[in-house]
């Protein structure tokens, strides 16, 4: 039984996408999204996805090349159904009245990665190596502006109902997820366990092999969303939070927690009331903890494990078997320092680990903090503009998010929650650099850019929403 539902789920998901397609051409882009999602739906092991790279063995083992693919072809499929006029098909635009400050850092940061791909062609002559690796990393960048490109020519609305159908996948890999690792009832076929323990004669396994890859996300835009489906988006909230506690992994549950704080923070400054911050943090900790004694109950051998990980933080020593923040910020301190001197402006860019081992090195800590890959591959100058990315990024939805009301609003609220997440998740995790998703990494910032493109036209055509501010970009 379990067997047939791992076997049909993938091209039950597919088919549902491409029938929402027919009405709404943006479903379409669920197939890419589909393969981001990966083990967590099992979706990496579907030949009909392989079928672009056949005649091409040692691209095709590599799932960025192959998801990058799927996403220009989806994209191209996109725009012939949303352009009426075929002239303006191949007519896009990414300077000008459609470019604001986020696509200039991008713009940047493509250039840095050029410039990182001549210096390594200058002192190696490996270039197949380096190119696969170079066209990964670009991909990043021009899958921003696919997305972005997707969302300005999509109503609101549609994308609206397009990412809640996104929280709904991940919402399905928490459920599987819960299943697995929670209740230890095998769905996920994989030796590949990260950590094993015995709490009470009970095995408790933990990986992030099959892990939800949307949980902040999913969190993040419920909450910003939770009027218009009250009931649903807080149970979708509650299997989310669940999935997080049962990773096990303190810096998640801690940066869920942060979400749940700004969200509250930001909803009280909005409406100028301190009080209702206080009550909506009183209420979601009330709500918490209840919620934490009944999984106590149900999963006493889970809970006293996870308890026992904070534990750990005052007791381990900071070493190589320890997995603090202050040891990640200690190995990615070793990482910048172990740089040649030359290479501190722009990185050692799309280098590989044939042409220097210390790559290797690199990608052990990246691991725990994506900040020592992007120091390495793009140096001190791409390292800002990813700084400043994020930082402008923020306070721009922030910006948006007071200055609106109705969907506007929810859609700023939801990325700034997003983007304050995944940048604190980046002192503990590899984030947008991880492996076999990188195209899709910088999707959030590309909805963000098209959804302040959108607001300024509706500005310019005054369908803004009467006595609503003017806003001032």
């Amino acid at each position: 039984m379990i067997s047939l539902f791992i076997s049909y789920l993938p091209y039950l998901l597919i088919g549902y996408f491409l029938f929402r397609s027919y009405k709404n051409p943006i479903f379409i882009m669920g197939i890419p999204y589909l393969m981001y999602f990966g083990p967590s739906l099992f979706f990496e092991n579907l030949s009909l996805f392989v079928i672009p790279f056949r005649s091409f063995d040692s691209i095709a083992k590599n799932a960025d090349i192959l998801l990058f693919t799927w996403l220009i072809l989806c994209w191209i499929i996109f725009r012939a159904r949303t352009i009426k006029d075929p002239q303006n098909i191949l007519k896009i635009k990414f300077i000008g009245k459609k470019t604001n400050l986020i696509d200039y850092t991008i713009f940047f940061l493509i250039l840095i990665t050029s410039i990182g791909l001549g210096i390594v062609l200058t002192e190696y002559f490996a270039i197949f190596n380096v190119f696969d690796k170079f066209f990964i990393l670009i991909s990043m960048f021009l899958g921003f502006f696919i997305i972005k490109d997707i969302a300005l020519n999509t109503e609101l609305e549609s994308l609206e109902k397009f990412l809640l159908n996104i929280v709904l996948l991940n919402s399905l890999a928490a459920v599987l997820y819960l299943i697995h690792q929670g209740l230890h009832i095998d769905i996920y076929t994989t030796d590949m366990e990260y950590q094993t323990e015995i709490v009470n004669g009970q095995v408790i396994t933990r990986t992030f092999w099959f892990m939800p890859v949307l949980l902040l996300f999913s969190v993040s835009f419920l909450l910003a969303f939770r009027k218009k489906n009250s009931y649903l988006a807080y149970s979708l909230i509650l299997i989310n939070m669940l999935a997080i506690f049962i990773t096990y992994t303190r810096s998640l549950l801690l940066n869920a927690v942060l979400v749940f704080i700004f969200f509250f923070l930001l909803i009280g400054l909005k409406n100028k009331s301190i009080w209702n911050t206080i009550r909506g943090i009183a209420v979601i900790s009330t709500a918490g903890f209840v919620l934490f004694l009944l999984v106590s109950m149900v999963l006493p051998a889970n809970t006293e494990y996870f308890l026992s990980r904070f534990k750990d933080l005052k007791e381990k020593p900071v070493d190589e078997k320890s997995n603090n923040l202050v040891y990640r910020f200690y190995k990615t301190d070793n990482v910048m320092h172990k740089m040649n001197t030359t290479k501190t402006l722009f990185g050692y860019g799309p280098v590989t680990e044939s042409q220097t081992p210390f790559v290797k090195v690199v990608d052990a800590a990246a691991t725990d903090m994506v900040w020592a890959e992007i120091v390495f591959r793009w140096g001190t100058v791409g390292s800002l503009l990813f700084v400043f990315l994020y930082v402008y990024s923020i306070f721009f939805a922030f910006r948006i998010f007071m200055l609106n009301q109705g969907v506007v609003a929810q859609f700023a609220l939801g990325f700034l929650l997003t983007l304050v997440s995944q940048l604190i998740e980046g002192l503990t995790s590899i984030t947008i650099l991880t492996p076999n998703r990188i195209p899709l990494s910088l999707w959030v910032f590309g909805l963000l850019s098209a959804l302040s493109i959108t607001l300024k036209k509706e500005v310019n055509e005054k369908k803004i929403i009467k006595n609503q501010p003017e806003v001032v970009f």
